[in-house]
This record gives C-alpha cells, sequence and structure tokens, in this order.
C-alpha cells in the first residue's frame, strides 16, 4: 500500500511542484524588479523588443536568430514579458527534463524539477533576458526526442541550437556521433538544416549564403577578455547548482563507472552518449576556452545553465546512488537518508551561504542600474532631448530612456568615430564599465574632445568598486 502510494505521489507530484515554481515565479516577477544581468541580459532583451522595427535584428549572429525570433513576441511587453518567456521556457524545460528521466527509466524522476528549481543561479537567470534557459529547452527536448527515437525531429531540433547558443555546434558534434553509433547516417545531413535555413533567409540581410559562419562573433583566438586556469568552472559549478547538488552531481558522475563495473544496472547508449559525454564535452570544452583565452570567453559561470536538465539527471543518478543502491534492503534507512538529503536540496538556496540566492542583492536593480534611471531622469529635465542624438554604451540606458536602441538618429554607440560627427545640443553618457571595457573610451581623454561640455556627474560606491556615469554636451 505504502509504495502505491508512494508511486501515485511520484506521478502527480511533479504538476503541483510546476503549479509552485509557476507561483514562485510570478510572484518573483512582481516583487522584485532586476533583470538576472545588467549587460547581455538587457542587450537580448533590446534585440528581441526592436526587432519588428528593425528587421535584419533577426539575423544577428550574437544575439542568436532563433532566440529573438521566439522571445520577439514576449519583448513587446517590455521585460516583465521577457521575464515571463524565460520563466514559460523553464517550466517547459523542467517538464521535459522530468519526462526523459522517465523514458531512460531513472527512479524517482520527479527529483528532477526539485533539483532544477533549487539550482540557486538557474533561479535567479529565469528572470533575465539571457540565452541559457532557452538553451536547454531545446537541448533537453532535442535529447527526449532522441530517446524515442525520433530521428527526424530531433535531428531538426538539435540543428536550430547553434542559433540559440553558439555552443550549439559542440550539441551538433553529440548528435552526429550518437546518429553514427545508432547506425542512423541517413538522418546527420539533417543536423545542418537549420544551417541551411538560416543561411537562405538571412542571405536578404547580409547577402552572404555564408553569414552563418562568417559572422559568427566568438571564432577569435586572440584573449579579448583574458584567460584564466583551467579547473575555473570546475569551481564555479558551484556557485551555479549549490552545494548539495554539487555533492549529488560528483555521485552521479562516480555512478556511471561503478554501473559500467557493477553491471547491476544497464546504462543506456542514450544516457551515455547525450547526457554523460554531453555533459561533460560541453564542460571540457568551455574549461578550455578560458584557460586558452579562445573564442571570447569571459569564464562567466552562467554558461554551464545551458546544460542544467543534464546536471539534474546526472544528479538525480548520484541520489539514487547514495539512498536506494548504497543502502539497498534497509527501507527506513533509504528514507531517512533521502529525505535529509532532498531537505539540504531544499533548503540550501535560502541559506546565507555565498553560493544562495541573495534576493535582495541579485533579484533586484543594482545599484549600477539604478543610478542609470537617475541619467535618464535628468537627461529628460531637457525639453529638448527628443531632437537630439545621444551617445553611449551602457545597454541598460535605452530601457531606462526608453529609447529605441537601434534607431540610429536617436542613440549610437560611444566611439571616436561617432564623436566626431556629434551636433549641437546631442548628449554623451560616459560610463566607467561599458565605455571603458566595450569601446576603448577613457574619461579623460573624452574631456578633452573639442567642443564637449560636461553637465553633471553621477557616482557611487557598490561593493568596493566606484560606479561613475558623466552626462556630456555638445555645444
Amino acid at each position: 500500500m505504502r509504495d502505491k502510494l508512494l508511486q501515485y505521489f511520484q506521478q502527480h507530484a511533479i504538476y503541483l511542484l510546476l503549479l509552485v515554481y509557476a507561483l514562485a515565479g510570478i510572484t518573483t516577477i512582481v516583487f522584485f524588479n532586476g533583470t538576472g544581468d545588467h549587460g547581455d541580459s538587457i542587450m537580448h532583451y533590446l534585440f528581441a523588443r526592436y526587432a519588428p522595427i528593425h528587421p535584419e535584428l533577426y539575423f544577428d549572429h550574437w544575439a542568436k536568430p532563433m532566440f529573438v525570433l521566439i522571445s520577439s513576441p514576449f519583448a513587446q511587453f517590455g521585460f516583465v514579458g521577457m521575464k515571463l518567456f524565460n520563466l514559460s521556457v523553464s517550466l517547459l524545460s523542467m517538464h521535459l527534463t522530468y519526462l526523459t528521466a522517465r523514458a531512460l527509466h531513472i527512479p524517482n524522476p520527479w527529483l528532477v524539477i526539485v533539483f532544477l528549481i533549487c539550482m540557486p543561479l538557474n533561479y535567479i537567470l529565469t528572470f533575465s533576458g539571457l540565452t541559457e534557459p532557452l538553451f536547454a529547452l531545446f537541448l533537453i527536448g532535442a535529447i527526449f526526442l532522441a530517446i524515442r527515437k525520433q530521428y527526424i525531429a530531433a535531428s531538426v531540433v538539435a540543428s536550430l541550437m547553434p542559433f540559440v547558443r553558439s555552443e550549439g555546434l559542440l550539441i551538433l558534434v553529440v548528435f552526429g556521433t550518437w546518429l553514427l553509433l545508432n547506425k542512423q547516417w541517413k538522418y546527420i545531413p539533417l543536423l545542418l538544416s537549420g544551417h541551411l535555413v538560416y543561411a537562405i533567409a538571412g542571405y536578404f540581410v547580409h547577402h552572404d549564403f555564408f553569414w552563418v559562419f562568417s559572422k559568427i562573433p566568438y571564432s577569435s583566438l586572440e584573449p579579448k577578455y583574458g584567460s584564466g586556469p583551467l579547473m575555473h568552472f570546475a569551481i564555479q559549478l558551484n556557485y551555479v547548482i549549490g552545494i548539495p547538488l554539487y555533492l549529488l552531481l560528483a555521485a552521479g558522475i562516480f555512478s556511471y563507472p561503478w554501473h559500467w563495473i557493477k553491471k547491476n544496472i544497464k546504462l543506456s547508449q542514450n544516457e551515455t552518449i547525450l547526457v554523460f559525454i554531453g555533459f561533460f564535452l560541453f564542460f571540457i570544452a568551455h574549461s578550455l576556452f578560458w584557460n586558452l583565452g579562445i573564442f571570447n570567453s569571459m569564464g562567466l559561470k552562467r554558461v554551464l545553465l545551458g546544460v542544467a536538465p543534464l546536471i539534474s539527471l546526472m544528479a538525480l543518478r548520484g541520489y539514487n546512488l547514495l539512498t536506494f543502491e548504497f543502502l539497498s534492503g534497509k527501507k527506513i534507512v533509504n528514507y531517512i537518508a533521502g529525505g535529509l538529503l532532498l531537505a539540504y536540496v531544499v533548503i540550501f538556496p535560502f541559506t546565507g551561504n555565498p553560493a544562495a540566492i541573495n534576493f535582495e542583492k541579485e533579484m533586484k536593480l543594482t545599484m549600477k542600474q539604478t543610478m542609470a534611471g537617475a541619467v535618464a531622469a535628468h537627461v529628460k529635465t531637457n525639453p529638448l532631448y527628443e531632437r537630439h542624438t545621444f551617445l553611449y554604451t551602457d545597454p541598460y540606458l535605452s530601457e531606462a530612456l526608453n529609447l529605441d536602441h537601434f534607431d540610429v538618429g536617436r542613440r549610437q554607440d560611444l566611439t571616436w568615430q561617432n564623436l566626431a560627427l556629434l551636433q549641437p545640443g546631442d548628449q554623451v553618457v560616459w560610463d566607467n564599465w561599458f565605455a571603458v571595457v566595450e569601446t576603448n573610451i577613457a574619461l579623460d581623454a573624452l574631456l578633452k574632445t573639442p567642443g564637449l561640455v560636461r553637465e553633471i556627474n553621477f557616482s557611487a560606491w557598490d561593493d568596493g568598486r566606484e560606479i561613475k556615469y558623466v552626462v556630456l554636451r555638445k555645444e
């Protein structure tokens, strides 16, 4: 009777979990105004919001064409719409991860939803304009279709992943290997279908059928953002998924050779290639990119969220290994150990650990964004501001000013070339991050520009770093 009740609970718990997550997500959107990230998150949102006005944005490689296409309708409702988009994407991804775990016959499949919900950074960046959640959805969707032997659909979905995030090229290698080992060679050409469709569609913008390769912004082998230790992502993963899931993932990784040696559980070729090897190819590639300083890697830990469904599947293997396999035949001990582990996973995001969620700091607008709002309020006091062009590089200023970021008549990047074309009354907003890092314009040099007059400074300190904006006007 107890086993039947447990089975019934597991079959129906997923809907309760998804409902709870949806309600928690909507509550977060209502009460927290953060954007998850103050750079790329805003830029991806701006591309999606203004793509209907500037159709060429649907074929921008940096913005990720498939992401822009799917998210654009949501972005028309502002950044709240973008948050609702990624919340919906995350819910679908969780459900597909559960269905995948069940298709792989992994015990306690409902736990993958709990694991995904309780990954601290996964929750934080669900409420952003970043591309990782959609990449995770495409990844687990393609794997689920593959496990169901829907070779055509799986190959087509996988083929579109490079247009959600560039790491999709790595996933094509995984799926190509999987098709080859399953003797489904005839479907391998379908892995190029995404490139073929976008090559043709984007030709009318770029006038180049090979733009899908030539316009990739990450092809540089120069260390633009520096480099770091090879173990960087192994360390940072703890700050992505939290300590308890980090331990369960380690146990899950150990479980694969354990099962291969013991042969007590037969691991399918699908799981071995698509989940285990897929995760490690992704992880090792990013570790090497950062270590070598290639492909414009910045060593950002958030990229690992692209394989969050795979992490949850492997963590589930670890959970089962530590509870129901190592402690086989001891049901009471199983349930106590499993309950304690699960409680640790659920409670951890709300602890004060550096890897947990800091709702005040990470779920609200940053000090820099708040200051950008103050800058925008000052600029709007000029009754003629709607007639002039603005030069700035901080993307959040476009949101704060409610300016079309891609309308060159109203806004352009702060570059020396654009500064030379300023007209009287045009304004410049310099900041000490984007203007310095992205366009290499130092304030001292800017102040020496003939005809530029400083209007006002905005400055504050946050976490030991100065945040500064300077508003200037062309006389």
